[in-house]
């Protein structure tokens, strides 16, 4: 028995094979990872441009003499979901939350703050105490759509570890 594996620990074939096999399974856990990765960022970049769609038609579908559009434009919701759909994800992407809309005003850090519902619109910004000095309230309107991410190789690559629903969220100032 002593001298089979002695001989065993002294013969090198296959050595090579064996190296291969273990580097190469390496390459392709790191392969895999960079597609499952990479279509996590190329569906998050498609969510991004469907979320923009749908605020871009909802200024389309409703002129200016017809907002608040979310009280005057009753195809909206349609026409925001036929953009957000017609993006590669199609229908697997949803409006996540209800088309919203309400009157913002800047504050002194140039931030938007809300200030007042879209059915009643402020004459002027002061409800807001740090409102920047001369601004008038604007009409926004915000669209947030998600889609669920599938990793190509579940259990497989980091993908797994990512949050599996992609949200984002738009908005366009309406008037």
């Amino acid at each position: 028995m002593r001298r089979w594996t002695s001989r065993f620990r002294a013969d090198e074939r296959g050595a090579a094979a064996v190296e291969m096999g273990l580097i190469g399974s390496m390459l392709l856990v790191g392969l895999l990872n960079a597609i499952d990765v990479g279509r996590y960022a190329f569906e998050t970049a498609e969510v991004n441009a469907a979320a923009q769609a749908g605020a871009q038609a909802a200024y389309v579908a409703c002129d200016p003499e017809h907002t608040p559009a979310t009280l005057k434009c009753p195809d909206l919701e349609d026409r925001v979901t036929a953009a957000i759909q017609a993006t590669r994800l199609g229908a697997d992407i949803t409006i996540e939350t209800p088309i919203t809309e309400a009157y913002y005003c800047l504050d002194k850090n140039r931030e938007l703050q809300r200030v007042a519902a879209a059915s009643s619109k402020p004459i002027n910004c002061s409800a807001l105490a740090s409102a920047t000095a001369g601004a008038t309230p604007t009409l926004y309107l915000q669209v947030e759509v998600s889609h669920q991410f599938e990793p190509l190789f579940p259990g497989m690559t980091l993908a797994n570890t990512f949050s599996p629903a992609i949200v984002r969220t738009s908005w366009m100032r309406m008037a």
